[in-house]
């Protein structure tokens, strides 16, 4: 490639990254196919026109331009972690595996493709690698919230709940308008028997992202266990609001019902809400 077409390629690139940083997709899409008409083999441009079409939930047609782009670079590393993604993303775990490893293999230190990889151990069900990889990406990146998350979950399964605390809360300190690491943090508190600080991180994910359904029935049974049974029907409405089909916070919230004597309203909750509880009149439990 001569320079005067390596400038214009350049330049259009650049363009395009700017539009694309910038939220314009239609015109970062066309400047990125321009860059490719030019010079069919720059990498770069198939990974980021991989990237819009994941936007645009094109999922074959993403997964064809970072196998275009690793067949021209194949030390490309971003487009094997984003390769990996969508194999995740299809189901494809074993293929995934192999995409953050060769990533990994490429750059030791690449900490978005370390903590990739611990997601796909623990959905395998290897919790030891997955910690692992989880400690291996904040080694690399300490301000990696996801890390923290992802680690703090692992703790959570193996019963260590002070570490899994702890894991979320520096995770929070990091990123605070996480909806997701507070209701976790909230999970863990509930476990601890905290049910203010429990309800505390429940309200905050709800006050980040009101329809997270989650957060809602979950602050319902921390009230309905703090005996306010108003405010735990007024958090089982919300998420059968939210998400009709939810049987567990049906049958809550038909026992809440039943509990403020609003019988027959009550009973007709717990139907739809049939094979999720055990009920007495006096107790039930979600199973």
């Amino acid at each position: 490639m001569n320079d005067e077409k390596d400038l214009t390629v350049k330049k259009a690139f650049g363009l395009a990254v700017k539009n694309h940083q910038e939220g314009k997709i239609d015109i970062a899409q066309k400047l990125y196919n321009q860059v490719l008409k030019i010079d069919p083999n720059y990498a770069k441009a198939h990974n980021n026109l991989g990237i819009i079409f994941k936007g645009l939930g094109e999922n074959q047609k993403e997964k064809e331009c970072y196998e275009k782009a690793i067949e021209i670079d194949p030390n490309y590393v971003k487009a094997h972690n984003n390769l990996g993604i969508i194999f995740k993303e299809l189901g494809e775990n074993q293929k995934a595996k192999g995409c953050y490893e060769k990533a990994i293999e490429i750059d030791p230190n690449y900490a978005d493709a370390h903590n990739n990889l611990g997601v796909i151990f623990k959905e395998l069900g290897e919790n030891q690698k997955a910690k692992d990889c989880y400690e291996k990406t904040i080694k690399i990146n300490p301000n990696d919230a996801k890390a923290y998350s992802n680690l703090g979950i692992i703790f959570k399964e193996l019963g260590e709940n002070q570490k899994a605390k702890e894991c979320f809360e520096k995770a929070i300190t990091i990123s605070p308008n996480d909806a997701d690491i507070h209701f976790n943090l909230g999970i863990i508190f509930k476990e601890l028997r905290q049910h203010q600080k429990a309800k505390n991180c429940y309200e905050k994910t709800i006050q980040i992202d009101p329809n997270h359904a989650k957060a809602h029935n979950n602050l319902g049974i921390i009230f309905q266990e703090l005996g306010e049974h108003q405010k735990a029907k007024e958090c089982y409405e919300k998420v059968i609001e939210i998400d009709p089909l939810n049987k567990k916070s049906q049958a809550a919230y038909g026992g809440i019902l039943i509990i403020l004597n609003d019988k027959l309203k009550g009973y007709e909750y717990l139907q739809k809400g049939q094979g999720v509880i055990k009920f007495t009149p006096s107790n039930y439990k979600i199973i």
